[in-house]
C-alpha cells in the first residue's frame, strides 16, 4: 500500500504537453528523500503516454507552482520559519528534511541546538527564504499591461501575513531583486 504522510499542499501546472504536480509531506518527512515515494516531490506527467518523471525531491509542503518561460518556480511552507521560493531544476534536491532555514515547531520549548542544517551544501539553495514564515501560498506572474511601473513582476500570496508580496526576480531567477509587502 501507499504510505500516507499526512496532510500537505500541492499544486498543478501545465508545461507544454505535460502536467506538473507538486506533492508535499511533513509528518513522515523521510519520504521526501525517498526516490520510491511520490511525496515531497515535483512530478511531471506526460499527457500523451502517462509517463511519470520525478523532477525534484526534498520538498516539505509546496503551495505554489508556476511555469514562466520554461522556468519552474515553486513556493513551499517550511517548518517553523523558512518558507521558500525555489527555482526547480531537473534532478534537484531541495533538502527537506535535512536542511531548512526553519525549525521544528517544538524548537522554542525544547531544543537548544538547530535540528535542521542551515547550510544547503549538497542541496539546491532556495532563491529566497522567509524567516519568520509568512504562510507562503501561490505565486503568479503579472501581465506587463497591469501597470507600466510593474514590468516583469510577480505576486505572491501569504496566509499568515495577510498580505500580498510584489516581487521582482533577477533575469535568471537566481535571486530576488526586491519585494514589497502589500498589506
Amino acid at each position: 500500500g501507499i504510505m500516507h504522510p499526512g496532510q500537505a499542499g500541492g499544486r498543478l501546472e501545465i508545461k507544454e504537453n505535460k502536467i506538473l504536480l507538486s506533492t508535499g509531506n511533513f509528518r513522515s518527512a523521510r519520504v521526501s528523500q525517498d526516490d520510491n515515494s511520490i511525496y515531497g516531490k515535483i512530478l511531471e506527467i506526460d499527457i500523451s503516454n502517462k509517463d511519470l518523471n520525478i523532477i525534484s525531491k526534498g520538498h516539505r509542503n509546496p503551495q505554489g507552482l508556476l511555469v514562466d518561460s520554461g522556468n519552474i518556480i515553486s513556493t513551499e511552507h517550511g517548518p517553523f520559519g523558512g518558507d521558500e521560493i525555489n527555482l526547480i531544476v531537473q534532478d534537484g534536491n531541495y533538502g527537506f528534511p535535512i536542511s531548512s532555514y526553519g525549525e521544528k515547531y517544538s524548537y522554542k520549548k525544547k531544543q537548544k541546538d538547530f535540528f535542521f542544517n542551515k547550510s544547503h551544501q549538497g542541496f539546491n539553495e532556495p532563491i529566497f527564504a522567509f524567516v519568520p514564515s509568512i504562510g507562503i501560498s501561490q505565486i503568479i506572474r503579472l501581465n506587463n499591461n497591469f501597470n507600466t511601473k510593474w514590468q516583469n513582476n510577480f505576486l505572491l500570496t501569504s496566509l499568515a501575513g495577510n498580505s500580498i508580496y510584489r516581487i521582482k526576480f533577477s533575469n535568471n531567477f537566481s535571486k530576488i531583486l526586491f519585494y514589497e509587502t502589500i498589506y
